[in-house]
């Protein structure tokens, strides 16, 4: 479905118990190693509940297709499943062009060091990214100003 092209790291937190039981595993050969195993399990859950996934996925599609279809175009829609890089040019041309950006992105969302919180805070309508978002600090914050806002909007429509 996807090419794993890079990895995050993730810590979590376990009773000992719980860690005990995985380390009998890994010693009983069943995984090398207690990544292999927590990998494992992750991929075993979200296979469970694929199907879901799927009809996120296709719900969200549906939407920025329709925001593309529409004949006003006051929206530069992006929806990227994977890796992106977004740089200066990208929000600046949609500026220029007297749009505002949304995004959505399943994976990872990399904005350039050069690109600022300010040009954010003008061109960005919405952002929703569901994996990793890769940015400096003011751009991130005011990424989750944009995104607190759409979600205060959504609750009073």
């Amino acid at each position: 479905m996807y090419e794993e092209t890079k990895m995050e790291k993730l810590t979590i937190n376990l009773p000992p118990v719980e860690l005990g039981r995985i380390d009998i595993l890994v010693e009983a050969g069943y995984y090398h190693n207690r990544t292999e195993f927590i990998r494992a399990a992750i991929r075993k859950t979200l296979d469970s509940h694929q199907d879901f996934i799927d009809s996120q996925i296709k719900e969200y599609q549906k939407i920025f297709e329709e925001d593309k279809q529409k004949k006003d175009k006051k929206f530069v829609a992006t929806f990227s499943m994977g890796v992106i890089g977004l740089s200066k040019s990208h929000f600046e041309r949609a500026l220029a062009e007297g749009k505002k950006v949304k995004l959505l992105v399943i994976g990872l969302l990399s904005i350039d060091k050069e690109v600022s919180a300010e040009l954010i805070l003008k061109s960005v309508d919405y952002i929703r990214v569901f994996g990793v978002l890769k940015a400096t600090p003011e751009v991130k914050s005011a990424l989750n100003r944009i995104k607190n806002e759409s979600e205060k909007n959504k609750e009073n429509v």
